[in-house]
């Protein structure tokens, strides 16, 4: 017996989207940029059903952002003798406060689409398979318990899924079941393990459920000096995620996992470099 795996270019996907983009050229000491992109990015997920490629295997695709914000921009803060706070300042005061420049950088963007998984290969060990939602999932949340954990989705847990009829081996085979339900605050199931030799119901990104918004604020501070006619020194200060809030990351989607719903990945601490630089 001989096997043999076929491999094709017949996957393809489409962008569509709204962009639009606001800017302000330097004047005044001001100069920056503002812009908002709205879209949708659809394709080939992953071949799961080759009989109903369009319902399982085309879908929303995972760096698909719905929304995206944009602001940048450049500030000569207004001291010294070119601004107008301090502006008679002359000699060492005046290289001290004058000449520094803000320049703020901050993008917000939407969730990335969830994949709800279920670990148990009841489609074959080449299909990552998806989970059968039969309930009702609203949108998710970020909130924190007592610092104990985050979770995303309220009131949904895990519980031990019904045991299946195993027939004249009941009693034996049932305390080998390890399959979990996902399940709402009245005991309602929304995702369960598809049966044996089925994908689940859901698409590989479910669409409309996406994971924490991102916020990123980076800031720059500098100041640049004139030494001579041709000699410069330029100090810049970088602060990354400036506001040293948490990034989360995406929740736990396997819905055979006791950690179903909770975070366990962020990013967001504040990062800061110095840079000299001497020109001549």
């Amino acid at each position: 017996m001989c096997s043999s795996d076929l491999a094709g270019n017949n996957t393809n996907s489409t962008y569509h989207s709204l962009q639009t983009t606001l800017s302000q050229r330097y004047a005044r000491g001001f100069s920056g940029q503002f812009s908002y992109v709205w879209s949708k990015n659809l394709g080939d997920t992953g071949l799961r059903d080759p009989r109903n490629r369009s319902m399982l295997s085309k879908g929303v695709l995972g760096n698909n952002r719905t929304h995206i914000v944009k602001a940048t921009g450049t500030w000569d803060l207004p001291f010294g003798s070119k601004g107008y706070i301090g502006r008679n300042a002359k000699g060492w005061l005046d290289k001290t406060i004058g000449g520094w420049q803000l320049a703020p950088v901050i993008q917000w963007a939407s969730g990335a689409p969830l994949s709800f998984t279920s670990a148990i290969g009841t489609a074959g060990f080449r299909v990552a398979n998806t989970a059968d939602m039969v309930g009702q999932i609203q949108k998710g949340t970020v909130r924190k318990d007592d610092g104990q954990f985050v979770e995303y989705f309220t009131g949904l847990t895990t519980k031990t899924a019904p045991v299946p009829n195993y027939g004249a081996d009941q009693a034996t085979l049932a305390g080998r079941l390890t399959n979990f339900v996902v399940v709402d605050a009245s005991g309602n199931t929304i995702f369960q393990n598809p049966t044996p030799g089925r994908t689940g119901n859901t698409a590989t990104f479910l669409p409309g459920i996406d994971g924490p918004a991102q916020l990123g604020f980076d800031l720059s501070l500098s100041k640049k000096i004139q030494l001579t006619e041709t000699k410069f020194f330029t100090f810049r200060a970088n602060a990354i995620d400036a506001l040293n809030r948490p990034i989360w990351g995406n929740p736990t989607t396997n819905i055979n996992s006791t950690s179903f719903g909770r975070i366990t990945t962020a990013g967001g601490n504040r990062s800061i470099t110095l840079d000299f630089r001497f020109d001549f």
